[in-house]
């Protein structure tokens, strides 16, 4: 993350959830996602996609920074957010946080195994799926930017097997 907020000039803090708490907590699927929290550290909105090239978003987050009545509107706003903790999300969150320690302990391959089972319990997760790109193809997200073309082809690929 460091890379591409230094190289915005960004002038916020970042946070990186890099542990995936908060995306197992509300059964989030797909990254990036932003949260807004304020000042006083509240959660004045819930998961939202993020991309800061779209106008909409922008807008939205100039208006935050610049408007405090607009904070006040969207704490007024926020619905509490209610996480999924059906079973399978359960395990497959608890074997992907598995892989990450495994990982964390230069296991490569048993943290593969483990996003490998995490994914076949939960195969519209995302983030166990650019986990698993990432690792085995880091020159597909980690020089000069993130290939999605190249992930659209791999997702092709991976659906069309038997």
């Amino acid at each position: 993350m460091r890379p591409w907020h230094d190289a915005a000039d960004a002038d916020f803090v970042t946070l990186v959830d890099s542990q995936n708490t908060f995306g197992t907590r509300y059964d989030l699927k797909a990254i990036p996602y932003g949260v807004m929290i304020d000042e006083a550290g509240r959660l004045v909105k819930g998961p939202f996609n993020i991309n800061v090239a779209d106008q909409k978003t922008l807008a939205m987050l100039e208006k935050w920074v610049s408007d405090p009545d607009y904070n006040v509107k969207l704490l007024r706003d926020v619905k509490p957010l209610v996480g999924l903790n059906a079973q399978v999300t359960t395990e497959a969150a608890a074997r992907f946080q598995l892989g990450l320690v495994l990982l964390e302990a230069g296991k490569k391959e048993e943290a593969m195994a483990e996003w490998r089972k995490a994914l076949a319990l939960d195969p519209q997760n995302w983030i166990i799926h650019k986990q698993i790109w990432a690792v085995e193809h880091p020159d597909k997200f980690y020089e000069g930017g993130v290939d999605y073309g190249w992930q659209k082809a791999q997702l092709e690929a991976e659906e069309s097997k038997p």
